[in-house]
């Protein structure tokens, strides 16, 4: 559960993770890791790849839960600052800009 929060809490552009700060953040042994982010993928509460000789874990989906007041908030926040971005990038492409006519 642990090793599914701390991916949960990063950005999808930020789910790369070294087995060293995986171990920190589940409190598990380094040499334990590894095998943590396999249990996790075999039972499918997360998808990726893992990169052993570098020690690392790229995360691209973790199984969805009933999320607590906080997290919705920061989802919220997410949402927020992507909607935004979208908007910029509609105004953009539209020709607000002066670039784009259609």
């Amino acid at each position: 559960m642990a090793l599914i929060e701390a991916v949960f809490r990063r950005k999808p552009s930020d789910r790369t993770l070294s087995f060293q700060t995986i171990a920190e953040e589940t409190q598990t042994p380094l040499a334990e890791v590894e095998h943590l982010v396999m249990k996790a993928l075999s039972l499918k509460l997360i998808a990726g790849s893992l990169d052993e000789p570098a020690a690392k874990a790229h995360i691209t989906w973790v199984q969805p839960r009933v999320l607590s007041r906080k997290q919705i908030e920061g989802l919220a926040g997410t949402l927020t600052s992507w909607l935004e971005k979208m908007e910029g990038l509609e105004g953009f492409v539209r020709g607000d800009e002066g670039l784009v006519t259609a």
